[in-house]
């Protein structure tokens, strides 16, 4: 089976579109939902996040207890039977959630994005969304998305360009200052599910983060451009597209 994995580099971008657009993108995934051999750097970085920001990161509700769910699906991942959800993201590059009947059941996210993970416990999937910017579609089509998590595989991905290096994006991190082309990243989240049973779905969220001097391509530049002032407002883009807009960037 194939890894979900794009080659990141100058040119295969494949999810990098314009114009930018927040509609609902997940498509038929026919690969591998995790990595089955997770690299040491992120379970190592996991530890540090925990660390640092507690029960900020995980969580369960009752009825994931109710139903066995974070059992159920350490059996399904072939590891040890647990009952608390950091025993099983400890053994993934990826953060792990679980939908059950449409709702945010289980979670450790040691990577959030400008979140707080354990807030959001018991949420519909579009209540999850509902603060994206322009992204009215996507909140429509969650429980259509919710229903088809719950039967097959699914595959999207999240980017964005920070000055923060760090997989984490917790909203207490101050982001560093812009001060050129160097200290900008191109943060990426490939988002996969997996059915767990008719009833549940696992949710996994494997973030990279890559120089954009190494990765740089002008499609980057172009999606950015294309976005509304809304979606810049909640990417924090505005002073980094104003940044890669002028004329005497050392990259053009």
């Amino acid at each position: 089976m194939e890894s979900y994995w794009i080659k990141v580099n100058s040119v295969d971008l494949e999810f990098i579109k314009t114009p930018y657009s927040t509609s609902p993108s997940m498509t038929r995934n026919n690969g591998r939902a995790y990595n089955p051999s997770p690299e040491e750097y992120y379970l190592k970085e996991k530890i540090k996040e925990l660390r640092a920001w507690g029960d900020d990161l995980y969580g369960s509700t009752k009825t994931a207890g109710e139903e066995n769910l974070v059992e159920k699906l350490s059996d399904f991942l072939g590891f040890q039977t647990t009952k608390d959800i950091r025993n099983v993201a400890l053994q993934l590059e990826e953060d792990i959630a679980i939908m059950h009947k449409g709702l945010l059941a289980s979670i450790c996210f040691c990577f959030p994005s400008s979140w707080i993970p354990s807030q959001r416990l018991g949420l519909e999937l579009g209540e999850l969304h509902s603060p994206v910017a322009d992204g009215e579609q996507l909140v429509k089509a969650s429980k259509k998305i919710s229903k088809a998590m719950e039967r097959q595989d699914m595959l999207r991905w999240i980017w964005t360009v920070t000055t923060n290096p760090s997989l984490s994006n917790h909203p207490k991190i101050k982001r560093p200052e812009l001060i050129d082309f160097e200290n900008l990243y191109l943060r990426v989240e490939t988002q996969t599910t997996t059915p767990l049973d008719k009833e549940t779905s696992l949710f996994f969220v494997k973030v990279d983060v890559h120089p954009l001097t190494k990765v740089w391509s002008n499609k980057i530049l172009e999606s950015i451009n294309s976005m509304s002032n809304e979606v810049l407002e909640y990417k924090n883009l505005f002073e980094i597209k104003d940044f890669l807009n002028k004329p005497n960037r050392w990259f053009n």
